[in-house]
């Protein structure tokens, strides 16, 4: 077993029992960082030199699955949920994979394969979008059949009603089978890529969920379900619109702006009835597209341009993630009226993507890494275009963002802490203690490792360190059963937490 002390107390009280090893564990979970942390924005680089080397993307998705997800012996997600997966397959348009329309096949297989290994059955692993039931040539059928994931077929695809009372277009709407079912886990995958609306990510790739007619969220009121949307939709829809445009909502001057309002509205009443399902949201970015999120962009003969960007982004917050998607995508995300809305309703805290924690995930787990640091590739978009712009063009002129709360994970809090947060179990390699630390200030730190009679037995971390909250894994596979402290010291504070292993 393990053990680890609150983070209030020392090395002293008697710790609190936490499964290191478990015969037939019945939950799964995401890493420990991830779950203590859903405000940050975690960034797993991929070495894929070519968008066609389906080895290379199906070893990726599985690392990444290795890597996030684990296993538990202690209450989490039950390993008899149905895992419903929403990739972007939105129509190709007889592009095939040609372009870098939907979420890359092989990236998601591999994905399945390791979360396959953890323990959740082919049976209960469901690929969806609601706008098509299945689309030829993007190499989803086959990823089915190869890993036995359900796809174009019945099982479990009965629609299911969710009531609004409080939205602004809806009432009610229907999201298609498992999603939102009250024993589905979903894991959001959207695809690096920009689009009319921006750079459709992850709150984006959610629409999808929605069953037809519902799925039409940029019109008005449709007849057909006239009875599901509020009496007062259009109007208080337009009514928005002018509050945001008399505020100096960016480019809500635009011809479009209005039906922007419309779309992000409704997008949020969805989101809204969504969110409590949503275990991790996604972006696959092993390669991006600029253009119109389809078939016309910037590039040669009005094509879109496919980038080789190789990475992964990912969290618990889907507009955290993607307004740093937006960020990597070379545009200011405080010009986008989504992220304005999402925090004036309330599902959303932040917009200024300096104050969101990002952390860089290698093999190693995650290191808390200044956003700047990671390379930008402009994707051109269609957005919102004002008088005698490009038609493709970035959105990238300077926001005056507002004041906001900083981040505990960037601020590092009052006062140096330490607390173990549990045990990440992968479904493939030895498990782990994950232990978590946080600086006020930069400066020198050590978190050390020492067994029962004092002898030091292992080194976390040791050297100068940012300000902020870090974390670090102690690998127990070769740990012999007993009792070790985890010590951490830094700027004059010497702090200890206990940590038993039973044989």
């Amino acid at each position: 077993m393990v053990a680890g002390c609150g983070a209030g107390a020392l090395a002293g009280p008697a710790a609190t029992l936490l499964a290191r090893e478990a015969a037939a564990p019945s939950y799964f979970g995401l890493h420990p960082f991830i779950e203590a942390h859903p405000e940050a924005v975690f960034i797993r680089m991929t070495g894929v030199a070519s968008k066609t080397d389906s080895d290379a993307k199906k070893s990726e998705g599985l690392a990444f699955a290795n890597q996030i997800f684990s296993l538990r012996d202690t209450p989490g997600i039950p390993l008899s949920h149905k895992l419903a997966i929403k990739p972007n397959l939105t129509s190709a348009s007889g592009m095939g994979t040609a372009n870098a329309i939907v979420t890359d096949s092989f990236v998601v297989e591999g994905l399945v394969e390791g979360v396959k290994k953890i323990g959740i059955p082919a049976g209960q692993i469901y690929l969806r979008e609601g706008l098509m039931v299945t689309q030829p040539g993007v190499g989803y059928v086959e990823l089915a059949q190869r890993t036995g994931a359900h796809y174009g077929d019945d099982d479990s695809r009965t629609p299911v009603t969710k009531e609004c009372p409080n939205g602004v277009v809806f009432r009610r709407t229907k999201y298609l089978g498992p999603f939102n079912y009250p024993d589905s886990y979903l894991i959001n995958f959207a695809k690096f890529k920009s689009h009319a609306m921006g750079l459709t990510l992850c709150v984006k790739n959610l629409q999808g969920t929605n069953i037809r007619p519902y799925i039409r969220f940029c019109g008005g009121v449709q007849e057909a379900i006239a009875d599901d949307f509020q009496p007062d939709a259009e109007d208080h829809v337009s009514a928005l619109y002018r509050k945001h445009l008399q505020a100096g909502m960016p480019r809500w001057d635009t011809e479009k702006g209005e039906w922007m309002e419309m779309w992000i509205q409704r997008t949020i009443d969805h989101y809204a009835l969504i969110k409590p399902n949503i275990g991790l949201n996604i972006i696959e970015g092993v390669y991006g597209q600029n253009g119109n999120g389809f078939n016309h962009g910037p590039g040669p003969e009005a094509m879109p341009e496919v980038f080789m960007t190789n990475m992964l982004i990912f969290g618990k917050d889907a507009f955290n993630v993607d307004i740093v998607g937006h960020w990597l995508g070379g545009h200011e995300p405080g010009n986008f009226g989504l992220f304005h809305i999402g925090k004036e309703r309330g599902v959303s805290t932040t917009l200024n993507p300096a104050n969101i924690p990002v952390y860089l995930w290698e093999d190693g787990g995650p290191k808390l890494t200044p956003i700047s640091n990671f390379k930008r590739t402009p994707l051109a978009t269609l957005y919102l275009a004002k008088s005698g712009e490009p038609q493709y063009h970035m959105i990238n002129e300077p926001f005056a963002y507002p004041d906001e709360p900083r981040s505990a994970c960037l601020s590092g809090g009052e006062r140096p802490g330490l607390r173990v947060l549990g045990v990440n179990r992968p479904g493939q390699g030895p498990s782990s203690v994950v232990v978590e630390y946080n600086l006020p200030t930069d400066g020198n730190a050590s978190l050390e490792l020492y067994n029962a009679t004092g002898d030091r037995v292992g080194v976390l971390a040791r050297g100068h360190q940012a300000r902020g909250t870090h974390a670090a894994e102690w690998n127990t596979h070769k740990a012999a059963p007993g009792t070790y402290v985890c010590r951490m010291r830094a700027s004059g504070f010497d702090q200890s937490r206990r940590v038993t292993l039973a044989g």
